[in-house]
């Protein structure tokens, strides 16, 4: 496994409203939601816009009390970085042995087959993400 090799799926961004956020990305950006879903395993709508090979994910908790929830309470923004992988198992058993620890275990989303959220103090205080078979295919993506 060699993270260079992985695409960046999408850079999520918590936001209070979807739709009140959109208008700066549509506006000053020149770009729109392609997909939306509601993620109740998260707490959660989410919004995709496309730019160029990724994704910029608009994220509006729908509980307060939750980890999203409480980090829009905090200000919100930048939440964390996703990467696309062909078999998050495999990639799960490389990162076990490297002591990397996880937040839940891999889990169904309307967005991907399978989800899963990297501990941040493993990974440089970065929230990382990391899924498999997007609903959302990768703008300019082949498969």
């Amino acid at each position: 496994m060699n993270w260079r090799d992985f695409e960046v799926h999408h850079i999520g961004i918590v936001v209070d409203d979807i739709e009140e956020a959109k208008k700066t990305y549509e506006q000053v950006f020149g770009t729109q939601i392609q997909s939306a879903f509601d993620v109740t395993a998260f707490s959660a709508k989410v919004a995709f816009m496309p730019v160029k090979n990724t994704y910029i994910e608009l994220v509006q908790p729908t509980n307060p009390e939750d980890g999203l929830g409480k980090f829009l309470k905090r200000g919100g923004g930048m939440h964390h970085i996703c990467y696309e992988v062909e078999n998050i198992a495999a990639v799960l058993d490389e990162l076990k042995s490297k002591n990397i620890r996880t937040i839940g275990e891999p889990c169904y989303t309307p967005c991907f087959e399978k989800t899963l959220f990297l501990h941040p103090k493993d990974t440089g205080n970065i929230l990382v993400e990391i899924v498999e078979k997007a609903t959302c295919k990768l703008p300019g993506c082949k498969y």
